[in-house]
């Protein structure tokens, strides 16, 4: 069965997302929410990278450009979901909905941009 570039984009957010929340647990044992945080989402992005780069979009490029806009790619979607999730959870104030429900819809529209800006501009 071949898997479209999509799901294997879909599959290696979910590995990444699982790692990221691993890392994140270990981590925190031993360290401060932050430095876990630094250290897991650094750890599961290069992960991301790497499973993205050569499974998603079978790229053989060896140019620094993929990483480097992979990496610009992270620091905007990571902000993105900050910013969003914050505004949301402030727009939404009143209602039951909660935080972690918001995280999930910013997120996954968040993966959608991802997946197109990877497909036209990272891994072309």
């Amino acid at each position: 069965m071949k898997l479209s570039r999509f799901a294997k984009c879909f599959i290696s957010s979910l590995v990444s997302a699982g790692l990221d929340f691993l890392i994140f647990y270990l981590v925190n044992k031993f360290l401060s929410i932050t430095l876990a945080t630094i250290i897991a989402r650094v750890a599961s992005t290069t992960v991301n990278f790497i499973i993205n780069k050569f499974w998603a979009f079978e790229s053989q490029k060896k140019s620094a450009k993929e990483p480097i806009f992979f990496g610009i790619l992270f620091v905007c979607k990571m902000a993105a979901s900050a910013a969003l999730v914050t505004l949301f959870r402030n727009l939404l104030l009143e209602t039951p909905i909660p935080t972690i429900v918001i995280k999930i819809c910013v997120d996954g529209t968040l993966f959608f941009v991802s997946y197109l800006v990877q497909k036209k501009f990272i891994f072309v």
